[in-house]
């Protein structure tokens, strides 16, 4: 009977304290959520680093491939890209415009194109005089581009892959070409408009004007 007595003693203590059990087992919980909320971020960061680091080892390598396959195909004359086998061109026909060397002949043969304004001429035969003026303004600024006849702008700058377009049609790209038809010096320039006026048309016979006089002289 003093055994029972001391074994319903201690349940009886145990189950007149439950606080003590419940505030234990809430404080392990929390403990145990926080080490795997904790464990969770510090893998989480590592994984993400890890990932990080990977794409920057890949673009990295990616990035010197393509600068060594530009260098090679830049060493054969060969535009920089990858190359499509499945879209190609047969043939591009050009839009030929109205020459005015058909009808009229010219001044000189290979008048060279070059920058040259009315103020640089005034001012180079002021300073060395008509006899030097020429040699001097041979030396005038040249054109960093020149572009040749059969230079186009394609008419469609869309290709579908399979599919080869046996007609495309080119525009005449402009812009100076090497050698002139006309003596800037004696022929005049007309710029002649119809219809209604459009926006930028203005800006348009401004830059054409500008251009024959400090370009053309």
């Amino acid at each position: 009977q003093k055994k029972d007595c001391i074994v319903k003693t201690s349940s009886l203590k145990s189950i007149s304290n439950p606080t003590m059990d419940t505030k234990t087992l809430g404080i392990a919980a929390a403990a145990a959520t926080a080490s795997a909320a904790i464990t969770y971020v510090v893998t989480s960061v590592k994984y993400e680093k890890k990932i990080v680091k990977q794409r920057s080892e890949k673009y990295l390598e990616d990035q010197a491939a393509k600068a060594e396959q530009t260098r090679k195909q830049n060493e054969e004359g060969l535009p920089s890209g990858m190359k499509l086998g499945d879209v190609k061109l047969d043939s591009v026909y050009l839009w030929e415009l109205e020459k005015l060397n058909k009808y009229f002949p010219s001044e000189g043969e290979g008048i060279e194109n070059v920058m040259a304004a009315l103020d640089y001429r005034r001012a180079a035969t002021e300073i060395f005089g008509d006899e030097e003026a020429d040699k001097e303004l041979s030396n005038r600024a040249k054109y960093s581009k020149l572009i040749g006849d059969h230079e186009c702008i394609l008419s469609h700058i869309r290709v579908k892959p399979g599919v080869s377009s046996l007609a495309l049609r080119a525009y005449v790209r402009a812009g100076p070409r090497e050698k002139l038809h006309f003596n800037p010096e004696t022929v005049n320039a007309a710029i002649v408009t119809c219809g209604g006026l459009c926006p930028g048309l203005n800006n348009v016979i401004r830059e054409i004007t500008r251009s024959l006089f400090f370009l053309y002289g």
